[in-house]
């Protein structure tokens, strides 16, 4: 009888316990296929601590994990994409309400000064790091892209 009420107890706890752990969205706009769920229990603190410290004036609106990556929105359209080790690997600050460019402390020095150099007063809206480099966007469109080692490979606006 004891492990009759044990079992029940328990398995009572795992199913409420999972009705809560997860949130579902339903999508907001055409643009989303689907459903958009993410852990109330916060399974990415590293998220939100990058969000913190880098983008303190916005809030994670939206989590979304797929295969390979973590897909984030913030409150004021900044768009993050983490890989599942948590690491950033694009920024997209083009939509933001509260950063037109991306915080310089996630700008890699050798592009911040190559920007600096050749186009003075312009930010940097996007950035993604690639696995043979470096593509970024300028306030003024400007696409450049960058080897491993810094050195522009090609410009596109």
């Amino acid at each position: 009888m004891r492990h009759l009420i044990i079992t029940t107890a328990l398995a009572f706890m795992v199913s409420f316990g999972s009705t809560n752990a997860m949130a579902c969205q339903q999508p907001k706009d055409l643009e989303q296929s689907k459903e958009t769920c993410f852990n109330t229990d916060d399974p990415t603190p590293a998220i939100t601590q990058f969000v913190k410290t880098y983008f303190p004036k916005a809030n994670i609106s939206m989590v979304h994990p797929d295969k390979d990556e973590y897909e984030v929105r913030l409150n004021d359209g900044t768009e993050i994409e983490f890989t599942r080790g948590f690491e950033w690997k694009k920024i997209d600050c083009e939509h933001s309400t509260s950063y037109t460019n991306i915080p310089a402390e996630l700008v890699p020095e050798q592009i911040t000064n190559y920007v600096k150099n050749n186009f003075g007063s312009q930010g940097i809206t996007k950035i993604e790091k690639k696995r043979k480099g470096w593509d970024i966007e300028l306030t003024n469109k400007l696409e450049i892209k960058f080897n491993k080692n810094f050195v522009v490979t090609k410009m596109d606006d």
